[in-house]
């Protein structure tokens, strides 16, 4: 089984360590330092000013390059930006902490890359020194100079002594490199990485725009309901009432005796028609978002729900007051749903839906007598719920064994900050 990291690698099993890939990713790591060292040099003394931001793009490249030594992925210490506010992300990025601490991972890259260039060309240059010498004594006896005063005799069987020391080199430099690359990196996760702080400062805006993005869906449903409601059904309305004054002309034209019978054959048509309209366009702005949901509540709503479903429905709910919009929004479209998929692929004869608060937790559950079998993937509706109650911070589970009963259940915290302090402010 493969270490986690580098710093395991070396740690817990040094032997192994030699003969793995871990000594070949630190000098691959440690090259990379090199090469980063070098481009950096010249492009920050010629951009100094810009220094913080090739510091937020060292800060990138290194919570990705750690990875190599089996570091695991690292989340970024920024503020995650909305689209309102790119046109302002230099200067919130100047702010962060995040940034300069990133700035002081561009220098360490600076340092580093040149110390570790030494020691690499070091390294190399006394692996080849030993071949040097080794391949000069095969020819015979020979005086070599290998620097200033210092002189050396290489005999034919001078590789017997060379070869265990070039091996023994390698061994040392396998595990300087991984110490070095370990540290390096080390080093560079805390300098790039997030504080707990930030973590948690970020989860808190991931929360406020998560919540605000379900407000601003529910506030576009009800705006599409009431433009429905107040704009096309008014002139469906309007129509019918016109028909309707048709009709009495046509009256007084056969009073008159007028042959009316073909007018009046398309009349009565577009007049049911017209109903027809209306009926479709009034359970259309019902599923959208119900008017007495935003009025009266969650259990005005479910009452309704009760007088027009397909399928005898029980209501067993608590008193529960006004609940946070998004809330009673996401259960009672819980309930049409259950509704829905009792009606449609069951053979349920009834279905009880259950609902309560306990520890600021709203608790539904809606239990049918069909077949069971129902599955969250198996469908849009099921899976949307999903997605709204996860949206919401909350919970959708499935209990549908073969033969029944279909128990789907969700529960929703009550955040405060999703409360409306009246209907009104609702709308």
């Amino acid at each position: 089984m493969r270490a986690p990291t580098m710093w395991h690698a070396v740690m817990r099993a040094p032997w192994r360590f030699l003969f793995g890939a871990w000594p070949w990713r630190a000098l691959g790591y440690l090259s990379a330092s090199v090469a980063i060292g070098l481009l950096l040099l010249p492009i920050t003394i010629l951009t100094l000013l810009f220094l913080p931001l090739w510091g937020i793009v060292i800060g990138v490249l290194e919570r990705r390059r750690t990875r190599l030594l089996g570091f695991p992925p690292q989340p970024s210490g920024h503020v995650p930006l909305g689209r309102d506010q790119r046109h302002i992300w230099l200067s919130v990025r100047m702010n962060e902490g995040a940034t300069w601490r990133e700035t002081v991972a561009l220098l360490l890259d600076l340092v580093v890359g040149w110390l570790v260039l030494a020691l690499l060309f070091f390294q190399g240059l006394l692996l080849v020194l030993l071949v040097y010498v080794a391949v000069s004594g095969v020819r015979g006896p020979t005086r070599l100079n290998l620097f200033g005063d210092v002189w050396i005799v290489a005999t034919p069987n001078t590789w017997l002594l060379l070869v265990p020391i070039a091996a023994l080199s390698l061994c040392v430099f396998a595990y300087v490199n991984a110490v070095l690359a370990a540290g390096q990196a080390t080093l560079l996760r805390r300098l790039c990485g997030p504080r707990q702080h930030e973590l948690t400062r970020n989860v808190e805006r991931l929360v406020q725009s998560r919540a605000a993005l379900v407000e601003a869906f529910e506030a576009d449903r009800r705006r599409i309901e009431r433009d429905l409601h107040d704009g096309v059904q008014q002139e469906l309305v309007t129509l019918a009432a016109r028909l309707g004054m048709v009709s009495l002309e046509l009256d007084d034209l056969d009073a008159a005796g007028a042959d009316t019978a073909p007018v009046r054959g398309a009349l009565d048509a577009a007049q049911g028609q017209a109903e027809h309209a209306m009926a479709t366009l009034r359970d259309t702005v019902r599923g959208i978002h119900p008017a007495v949901l935003t009025d009266h509540g969650l259990r005005a709503a479910l009452d309704e729900l009760a007088d027009r479903a397909p399928i005898p429905l029980r209501l067993e709910i608590s008193d529960l007051g006004r609940l946070p919009a998004p809330v009673e929004t996401a259960a009672y479209y819980f309930v049409t749903e259950a509704i829905s998929n009792a009606a449609k692929h069951t053979v349920a004869t009834r279905l009880t839906v259950r609902a309560g608060v306990k520890h600021d937790v709203l608790d539904l559950r809606a239990t049918d007598d069909g077949q069971g079998g129902a599955d969250a993937g198996g469908g849009t509706g099921l899976r949307g719920l999903t997605e709204r109650a996860a949206t919401l911070g909350g919970r959708f589970t499935i209990d549908s064994p073969d033969g029944g009963p279909t128990t789907l259940r969700m529960t929703m915290p009550l955040q405060k900050e999703w409360a409306v302090s009246d209907a009104s402010a609702a709308r």
